[in-house]
């Protein structure tokens, strides 16, 4: 029942005009939200102020948008302040743009399992995978520790400016493409170069740099058509490097057709390439 002698509201009572279950009430307690006005020392019961069933609606508004106990806490410290709310909901906005990414990322991928999982023929079979000699090549070279591989675009999109700004010749027909240094596949923090083929040497304006790659021989399979095939081309040259026993450095990719040439994935051509190690 109520305390109507001190005007206060029994834990069950508040949860149901709260909407929060008993439980959440005394989790939230063990970490500084919606402490009870009273817990008595012998029985243990808990009793709220009415009053506090207005934090509680801020509570389970916060706890809709995703905010989680300690940003709960937090945002509700500085809950006069806008200027901090703002940011506070800004910052959550961008969260959940990055959750429905991964979501909608994910559904492209499960709309592909069927397809894949029904395939009987190996997806290598038909990709062909030979080993190269590139000649020595001037670049234009950008490089960054990026979130994942996914941002390769903001690097595209720095380097054609500085190379404009630093008035590099582009060679006539010259490649373009870019260079995973990380030993290994990383989800994240990853080191990559994208780089353009120029006319010869030029003073580039920083953070552009300008560098003669060396010939060399690289083990190739090319990609056509959009990146979600790249698992396909990756076992193709996985098991052409096996067979030959190669000894293989980092890996690039030369993109002879991209978004840049035309937006539409199935036209892309992408040469999939790694630099072989002189034994």
């Amino acid at each position: 029942m109520d305390r109507p002698d001190d005007g206060l509201l029994r834990i069950g009572v508040f949860s149901t005009l709260s909407r929060i279950s008993v439980r959440m009430l005394r989790h939230y307690q063990e970490h500084g939200l919606l402490a009870p006005v009273v817990v008595e020392p012998f029985s243990g019961y808990r009793y709220y102020a009415p009053a506090q069933l207005d934090e509680a609606r801020r509570v389970v508004l916060l706890r809709d948008a995703g905010f989680s106990i300690e940003a709960t806490a937090r945002l509700l410290d500085v809950a006069g302040d806008p200027s901090r709310v703002e940011a506070a909901i800004a910052a959550r906005r961008l969260e959940l743009q990055a959750d429905r990414d991964q979501v909608d990322a994910r559904f492209l991928a499960l709309d592909r399992v069927g397809p894949a999982l029904e395939e009987m023929v190996s997806m290598t079979e038909d990709i062909e995978v030979r080993t190269t000699h590139l000649p020595e090549t001037t670049l234009a070279t950008l490089r960054r520790r990026l979130p994942t591989y996914a941002d390769e675009g903001v690097l595209w999109q720095e380097i054609m400016l500085l190379v404009g700004r630093s008035g590099a010749p582009f060679a006539p027909g010259g490649a373009a493409g870019a260079t995973f240094y990380d030993e290994g596949f990383r989800e994240s923090d990853v080191d990559v170069e994208v780089w353009v083929e120029v006319d010869g040497p030029f003073d580039p304006l920083a953070p552009l740099g300008c560098r003669v790659q060396p010939a060399r021989d690289v083990v190739t399979a090319t990609l056509l058509g959009g990146y979600e095939q790249m698992t396909g081309v990756m076992g193709a040259l996985g098991a052409y490097v096996a067979e030959h026993g190669l000894t293989t450095g980092e890996m690039f990719n030369i993109y002879r057709v991209g978004p840049a040439q035309d937006p539409d994935p199935s036209a892309w051509v992408t040469e999939v390439c790694l630099a072989v190690v002189p034994s």
